[in-house]
């Protein structure tokens, strides 16, 4: 079965209003590109940065930098990489000598290229002028933006058993035993940003696939003509059948999305597949990493259970805090307590998914650390577990860490939730977050970037309902989602501190 829709697209963006100030001097940058002859500073915007103070900074007038950056007319982001106009350079060594990256082509041995017999094969976003040879800023690669964005939708929504569903008035257990209700939130909560995309502007062929779990009709569903125009897969299946998906997305050089895999092992060897779901692996950086910039001075206690991969997890996060110059230790639940320090904050890492074992630790800290202060960090996903006592975790001032988490005070939040209802007659929930996220980033990026959008992949930076994306990628590979959401328990509640 098969929907084109016609969808229309806005870049989201909000604007920060508080500048610190520090001068206006302070936050300019020294770095400056040329491009079509024409200098300009690369910028790349700070929390709480206006337009007025950045336009102060660069002695520019506002209307230019907003003719130069037109995206920005809806507002500045944090992390937003802005072009902003320099004056001309009188002296052409000048002009050379501040590009960077930049590389001095000889004008006798390399002339101007000629658009018209340009060589086949050569870098598209390598561009000489005159007697130089620049890169690119991200987004602005030739040939990228197109009218007309062509996506595949594909999941398994068993419309074969869609006719033997009871359509009278059946309990909530009979509807969660039907497989065609098992990801249908995904796909409800995609068309709504859709819908909310279409209204804006963006032309786009959306292709919904239903496909069975038969290997073989996977394989011949990528035989379908206008498999090979795409621009873009959103591929919500197995694994079986993602990894044919992913494969021939690989060799006909096609972005392919996973939305909810942990599998580290989708992202191996093809830099096609952007993955969503961060991995257990990518958690242990994250906490090594806020360790780091929060609790750098502290004695870092390791303790795990025995689950393999606890193992795995605690080896990682203890090679990585070692790295970033933490006093770090490992310890037996049993020798936890003699390893603890007086007069400074212990951080106690405990990785493990089992409750009884996180409970005895959590007593040990309760029952004998008088005199102690310390801190634990609990995981992975302690937020699963049912019934933990919250005296305990308030007074280990225990924290936790998630990949992703909705805040139903949001504004955002609460307008999804009544489309939700009005529209579908139900609530949503963490799947119908996850299509909507999934559909708003990137039908966002292909606006903003076009097809070239996996080169900004670092850079982009859309606000989301249920989490961030912030995606690394490895030589070779493909890119993950390292953004994981931290929480501590104060006042008997779940605080976020992201």
């Amino acid at each position: 079965m098969r929907y084109i829709l016609i969808i229309g697209c806005i870049f989201f963006l909000t604007f920060n209003q508080a500048l610190a100030q520090d001068g206006y001097e302070q936050i300019r940058s020294d770095q400056v590109r040329t491009i079509d002859g024409k200098r300009f500073f690369v910028h790349q915007v700070k929390k709480g940065q206006t337009l007025y103070a950045i336009s102060k900074a660069y002695d520019v007038a506002m209307q230019d930098v907003i003719n130069t950056n037109p995206e920005i007319k809806q507002g500045l982001k944090a992390n937003q990489t802005l072009l902003i106009p320099a004056p001309v350079a009188e002296d052409p060594l000048e002009l050379i000598s501040v590009i960077e990256p930049a590389i001095i082509v000889p004008p006798v041995m390399d002339p101007p290229v000629d658009k018209d017999h340009e060589v086949p094969g050569e870098d598209p976003i390598s561009i000489t002028t005159g007697y130089l040879t620049y890169q690119l800023p991200c987004g602005m690669t030739p040939d990228s933006k197109k009218e007309v964005y062509n996506v595949a939708l594909m999941m398994h929504l068993f419309l074969k058993e869609s006719d033997s569903i009871d359509i009278g008035s059946p309990s909530q257990k009979e509807i969660e035993s039907y497989n065609s209700f098992r990801y249908i939130q995904f796909y409800e909560g995609f068309l709504l940003a859709v819908d909310s995309l279409r209204k804006a502007g963006l032309n786009l062929n959306l292709y919904v696939y239903s496909l069975e779990t038969n290997p073989t009709f996977t394989s011949t569903l990528l035989k379908k003509p206008e498999m090979a125009e795409m621009d873009l897969i959103i591929g919500m299946l197995f694994n079986r059948n993602f990894e044919i998906v992913a494969s021939w997305a690989r060799d006909h050089q096609i972005p392919i999305v996973s939305p909810v895999s942990e599998r580290e092992s989708q992202v191996e060897g093809n830099p096609m597949v952007i993955k969503i779901r961060p991995s257990y692996t990518s958690e242990g950086i994250t906490l090594a990493e806020y360790l780091a910039n929060n609790h750098h001075f502290s004695h870092t206690l390791l303790i795990r259970s025995w689950e393999e991969e606890g193992k795995k997890m605690a080896d990682q996060i203890y090679a990585n805090c070692l790295a970033l110059g933490l006093d770090v230790i490992t310890v037996s639940k049993d020798d936890l307590i003699n390893k603890l320090n007086r007069g400074v904050e212990n951080v106690v890492v405990v990785v493990s998914t089992q409750k009884p074992f996180v409970l005895n630790v959590l007593s040990q800290l309760n029952a004998d650390t008088n005199g102690y202060e310390f801190t634990v960090f609990g995981l992975p996903r302690w937020d699963q577990f049912e019934g933990m006592d919250f005296q305990y975790m308030e007074k280990a001032r225990a924290h936790i860490v998630v990949p992703s988490w909705v805040d139903y005070q949001d504004p955002w939040v609460k307008r999804l939730v009544r489309l939700f209802r009005e529209n579908y007659k139900t609530d949503p929930e963490n799947l119908a977050f996850q299509g909507y996220d999934v559909a708003w980033y990137f039908l966002n990026a292909l606006k903003q970037y076009g097809t070239s959008f996996t080169d900004c992949l670092m850079e982009l930076s859309i606000n989301l309902l249920q989490t961030d994306y912030k995606f690394r990628q490895q030589n070779g590979d493909g890119w993950e989602n390292h953004h994981w959401e931290m929480f501590r328990y104060d006042n008997y509640t779940l605080n976020p501190l992201n």
